[in-house]
């Protein structure tokens, strides 16, 4: 699945807003390669397309991109449920790619937002495995991040066929969504602009009253809940740029999610060999330089209230 870059007049806002100079760009990634040679506990390996991918997720903050590094790679040794048997031929995640269809949409909205579509196909819940997901959300977050730049995220989240007990085991009440929120949140150069809610059951607002103390209110400024489907996105995204069941012209539910699976596939020997390098060496780590991931998944047992959402 390619995903097509930028617009002329998306670039154009992408520069505007976060201030591209080439040359600044350079002299950052030269400074982050420095002060990785400083950071004993961080693997080394990382390329400069990366770091730039970092630097721009970050607006060209430093300081911001440093401490987001750091987390991507502590998350990877603090959360090996969700980092480590990446293996997208196992079983697991070949039972997801069956059981929830998750894809990005190939063009970016008018703003220079990428839009991710979750929904799940077979109902069971007894097939509905938070972990699978979560592995597989952090597989395609990293091939993003090999291969693209955008100025925001647009998720989209289709409650069709979610029980209750579907929408309790995603609730951030459970200790393995909490975890699984620190690893897609706070380890990833990626901002979040809107999340959008197609097919809400009337059982879910009893849900969100308890849930809604634990979310910081950047977060839930972020949530619009729509009782009907895809249509309901039109006055928010371009029509054209969705999937065919929603009115537009980017191929089908299943097309999107198969393509997707074997984007994944391809990238197999990639997930398999970062696997094992892409991790922190604890032991090594310097007396004032302290892992923030672990001191996030340590106040999970008191207060969600703690995830940084941008």
């Amino acid at each position: 699945m390619t995903l097509l870059p930028p617009t002329v007049k998306q670039q154009e806002r992408i520069d505007r807003e976060l201030r591209s100079d080439p040359e600044m760009t350079r002299r950052d990634v030269i400074s982050l390669r420095e002060w990785l040679k400083k950071q004993p506990h961080l693997p080394q390996h990382i390329d400069d397309v990366r770091l730039e991918r970092f630097l721009f997720g970050c607006k060209n903050s430093l300081e911001r991109a440093k401490q987001l590094i750091d987390r991507y790679y502590s998350a990877r040794t603090a959360l090996p449920e969700f980092f480590a048997a990446r293996d997208p031929l196992s079983n697991d995640i070949q039972e997801c790619c069956k059981v929830v269809q998750y894809f990005l949409l190939p063009s970016l909205t008018s703003e220079g937002y990428r839009v991710t579509v979750l929904r799940i196909v077979d109902t069971r819940l007894e097939k509905f495995s938070v972990e699978a997901i979560t592995r597989r959300i952090m597989m395609v977050l990293d091939s993003r991040l090999n291969e693209e730049v955008c100025l925001s995220n647009v998720m989209i989240i289709d409650l069709q066929g979610f029980s209750a007990g579907h929408v309790a085991r995603c609730s951030p009440t459970q200790s393995v969504m909490r975890r699984a929120m620190v690893a897609v949140q706070n380890s990833m150069p990626f901002r979040l602009a809107r999340v959008h809610y197609l097919n809400t059951p009337s059982f879910v607002g009893n849900i969100i009253t308890v849930v809604y103390p634990l979310l910081k209110e950047k977060l839930i400024d972020k949530f619009r809940f729509h009782v009907g489907g895809g249509e309901e996105l039109h006055p928010y995204i371009d029509k054209e740029i969705l999937p065919q069941e929603w009115g537009g012209k980017a191929g089908t539910f299943r097309e999107l999610n198969d393509a997707w699976k074997k984007k994944i596939e391809k990238n197999r020997d990639w997930y398999l060999r970062e696997e094992k390098i892409s991790r922190t060496n604890e032991s090594l780590r310097l007396p004032n330089s302290k892992s923030s991931i672990v001191s996030d998944l340590s106040g999970i047992q008191g207060s969600f209230r703690k995830l940084t959402i941008d």
